[in-house]
């Protein structure tokens, strides 16, 4: 009994701490770079912070219930469980009113920056045109501004700097191949 008990603790400790181990990763490299086929969205219950969540709700609850109480291990797994299952639930909560709802513009704009993309609409010196590039998989296209003081013709090749108001600032790509 006494071996189940110190198993249970190492176990549940380890859960713990990993998920906070997950939840710092997630938090410095960010969801997308665990993700295998960037081209589809993440999965709002199948994701790092889900994970994180699980691990350490059961943990949480867990070690605790281990350590200070004389509940069968059966009862002690199955309320870590039900307590890992809280916190995930949590944990698409937060995801879906909280970080998803700003939407695709603020994570779409940071991913577009220093893209390739193709001229569709003459770039005048100092005017507005428009440029397409692709993005998950589907063709977009946004207003866009040349960096340079020379006018950008249709079909020239472009990187994209920043998005500012809804405006792409572009800069030919032999440009920046130079500088590489």
């Amino acid at each position: 009994m006494l071996e189940r008990v110190t198993i249970l603790r190492i176990v549940f400790l380890a859960s713990f701490i990993g998920g906070l181990l997950l939840a710092v990763f997630a938090m410095l490299h960010g969801v997308e770079h665990a993700r295998r086929n960037r081209s589809r969205a993440p999965s709002p219950f199948f994701n790092l912070p889900a994970i994180a969540a699980f691990a350490v709700g059961l943990g949480a609850a867990g070690y605790p219930l281990v350590s200070r109480t004389r509940l069968p291990s059966w009862a002690i797994l199955l309320i870590a469980i039900a307590s890992g299952g809280l916190a995930i639930s949590g944990m698409i909560t937060l995801l879906a009113r909280w970080a998803l709802r700003a939407g695709p513009s603020s994570g779409h704009i940071d991913e577009i920056q220093g893209q390739l993309a193709v001229v569709t609409q003459e770039i005048a010196p100092g005017g507005a045109g428009e440029i397409a590039y692709e993005h998950l998989g589907r063709q977009l296209r946004v207003p866009a501004r040349a960096l340079s003081e020379r006018s950008l013709s249709v079909g020239a090749e472009v990187v994209i700097d920043r998005i500012e108001s809804g405006i792409a600032f572009v800069e030919e790509w032999s440009v920046v191949e130079q500088r590489l």
